[in-house]
């Protein structure tokens, strides 16, 4: 006798909640894509359509603005921003010193093309009021997350009281350097000032014994 064979059960239709999920999705990784490829100018909502093959009224019903629709990638980049700390940090875990370990680790991290997709979105913001309004919203609260990652980076360094100042001071220096690095690409003069900040953060920090 013939083995019955199991039939496939047919996949359900999604609901409409399902779809609008679905097409919100397509759309802001269009977004996400084309702002971390193309940059801000040519993240247009005519580009990010096209991309995520939706129609014009898809769109703009889950993104009514060009500015909310910028606005609604920066949870995207903050998750990919912690993810590409995670992957230096694995990358430099053989780096003994904590300090340089760590401060190498951020700068490599603002290397990754999210980083700097997140900061030109803040430069184009100078002059565009709705963009700003709206990144002041979604930036409170990504706030949390980057502090957290912060804060589990610099864990090696958590008894030294001026951990915190050291982090931040840190993560305002690397910012600094992208945004430099975009318009001067000069590797040795970048490696030279990362180097002479774990310099100076090492001696703020003061020796490993000190409390």
């Amino acid at each position: 006798m013939a083995p019955t064979r199991s039939r496939a059960k047919p996949i359900p239709p999604m609901t409409r909640a399902q779809k609008h999920a679905a097409t919100h999705e397509k759309l802001l990784q269009s977004a996400v894509e084309v702002l971390v490829e193309e940059g801000v100018s040519r993240t247009t909502t005519l580009e990010v359509q096209k991309r995520a093959e939706v129609s014009r009224g898809a769109l703009l019903h889950h993104f009514p603005t060009h500015a909310e629709l910028l606005s609604a990638t920066v949870a995207r980049l903050v998750q990919m921003n912690e993810a590409a700390v995670w992957k230096e940090a694995k990358a430099l875990a053989s780096v003994p010193d904590p300090v340089e370990r760590t401060i190498r680790t951020l700068a490599n991290a603002f290397e990754h093309p999210s980083f700097a997709a997140e900061l030109e979105l803040w430069a184009v913001a100078r002059t565009d009021l709705p963009l700003r309004e709206s990144l002041h919203i979604v930036e409170r609260q990504a706030r949390e997350s980057r502090d957290r990652v912060l804060q589990e980076l610099f864990s090696p360094l958590a008894e030294n009281p001026q951990m915190n100042l050291v982090a931040e001071l840190s993560t305002e220096f690397i910012r600094g350097l992208t945004l430099t690095t975009i318009l001067r690409k000069d590797l040795r003069q970048r490696e030279k000032l990362i180097r002479e900040w774990i310099g100076v953060a090492q001696h703020l920090l003061g020796p490993p014994q000190a409390k």
